[in-house]
């Protein structure tokens, strides 16, 4: 239709972080656009991923019915917006459904690659093996993790395969380390960023072999945010179903086997899987909201069928010793939504800046809440952060004088025998949230809700994850942080509270 016009009697000041505001690339108000704001009527996205087990592409439609004509001082508005658009298919091979579901391991845990294999065969889940060393003998790429990649992309079209695993931790199993770089405040930041969806994220729109390094330099992922440098094409839509566990040794793989046997086997019409624990409190004193009461109050009222327990700065019940009673009971999901780091977490009382809830990864030896093993999601930063080494903890002020690394607190909670957690979702580096009391807009507890609320459409962990990070894509913005960053550990194929 035709755009009306409205003059206003006072001038609008544009909010200066409208730049959180949910929106596709570049649409609101820069110092480069003075004129509107937005600056166009809609903005869409394009994506390659996997919905319902199947290949589709997704577009999604940002429409902005109003805008605000800065130097005229007017609105200007639209009662009806047509979009036309075209699509075409493109030609897709036939894909032969032999299997579901792969298992990329080193050979030195195949054994227990193996069991958990005859494990999903028996349940009608068809899984076949691949070692990394035949990965790396058949294909040519720039790195190992390409290699993979190409492999998991000719087992997707060789076998149908929809659901990975990712069996060994970093130094035996490569993830990707993507760049950003960014300017604020004239300073620049260079960040590595580790991530998992690279393996999941194998086709564009288009159809075509995502590698997420489009001009060729061997810098994955590359973002520059105003910083002139050329930008990797990154599709972010995962197309498989895709998890890791992080095996150090053979220990770690049989123990984190026969918890996921175990927890399938054990957990159905258990009361204990009902229940759902929530911590939080004041993550930012003086933004006024309380986001961790705030967001993993959403989180009660998405997951309105299970019994909550909050632990929660204002009610004056958020210590260790609490968050270790009650993790010991058994719950079927965690929200933490609060500060994070390598080895545990830990927030603040509202309106202060001291530290309460502290929770150390010392502390959850101690757990012994058997096979009642709660899905966990650290809305927070670095509890995933896999390459957890020495020099962090010197950054803390602790003095170690020789190297050495260490499992981070998400991947410890799954490794952990005897009790812990079945599957972690955490960030492998600096999270960032954007919660206001008007709602969750963005980052690591809009992407936590997101996957609490995926649970109403399937019970499948690996599904669950993926249908979070699309749905972040469609209502949110191409976050490349916090998708890239945000790393499910533990089974794809996990049937959460059990077979």
């Amino acid at each position: 239709s035709k755009p009306c016009k409205l003059k206003l009697l006072n001038q609008v000041e544009i909010y200066e972080g409208c730049k959180w505001i949910k929106t596709g690339d570049n649409a609101f108000f820069s110092a480069d656009y003075p004129a509107q704001y937005p600056k166009y009527w809609f903005n869409y996205k394009l994506g390659g991923g996997i919905k319902d087990s199947k290949h589709v592409t997704i577009l999604t439609i940002d429409l902005y019915p109003v805008i605000y004509e800065i130097k005229e001082n007017l609105i200007e508005y639209i009662r009806e917006i047509k979009i036309d658009f075209v699509y075409r298919e493109y030609r897709t091979k036939n894909m032969i459904n032999d299997y579901d579901f792969l298992i990329i391991s080193p050979s030195s845990f195949i054994s227990y690659a193996q069991k958990l294999a005859d494990y999903k065969n028996s349940l009608g889940i068809k899984t076949k093996i691949v070692s990394l060393e035949e990965i790396y003998s058949a294909y040519n790429a720039y790195d190992n993790a390409e290699k993979i990649k190409k492999a998991i992309k000719d087992e997707i079209e060789k076998d149908g395969i929809r659901y990975v695993l990712l069996l060994g931790s970093i130094d035996k199993l490569p993830i990707r380390e993507t760049w950003i770089v960014q300017k604020w405040h004239d300073k620049y930041w260079n960040v590595t960023v580790l991530s998992d969806l690279y393996y999941a994220d194998i086709y564009d729109a288009n159809g075509s072999f995502c590698s997420w390094d489009s001009n060729g330099n061997g810098r994955y992922g590359e973002r520059f945010y105003g910083v002139d440098g050329v930008n990797d094409t990154v599709d972010l839509y995962p197309d498989v179903y895709l998890g890791r566990l992080a095996c150090k040794n053979a220990l770690e793989a049989r123990t984190v086997v026969d918890k996921i046997i175990n927890y399938e086997k054990r957990t159905k019409n258990g009361d204990w899987f009902k229940r759902l624990l929530v911590i939080g409190g004041d993550t930012f004193p003086g933004w006024g909201v309380v986001e961790g009461e705030f967001v993993t109050e959403k989180t009660i009222q998405i997951l309105s069928d299970f019994t909550p327990t909050k632990l929660w700065a204002s009610l004056g019940n958020l210590n260790a010793l609490n968050i270790q009673k009650e993790l010991n009971r058994g719950y079927g999901f965690v929200h933490y939504s609060g500060h994070g780091f390598e080895y545990g977490f830990a927030t603040h009382p509202i309106g202060s800046d001291e530290w309460i809830g502290s929770y150390y990864t010392p502390y959850a030896i101690a757990l012994l809440n058997g096979y009642k093993l709660p899905v966990m999601f650290f809305d927070a930063c670095l509890t995933a952060k896999l390459d957890f080494n020495s020099s962090d903890l010197r950054g803390y002020g602790i003095p170690i004088p020789f190297d050495l690394t260490f499992p981070c607190f998400a991947w410890f909670l799954v490794k952990k025998p005897i009790g812990g957690a079945i599957a972690t979702i955490g960030a492998t580096r600096v999270a960032f949230t954007h919660v206001s009391s008007s709602g969750v807009h963005a980052g690591a507890s809009r992407l936590a809700l997101d996957f609490f609320s995926s649970y109403h459409n399937t019970t499948i962990l690996g599904e669950m994850f993926a249908e979070a990070q699309i749905r972040y894509l469609e209502n949110v913005w191409k976050d490349y942080y916090t998708l890239e960053e945000f790393i499910l550990l533990g089974d794809p194929t996990l049937k959460v509270g059990g077979c």
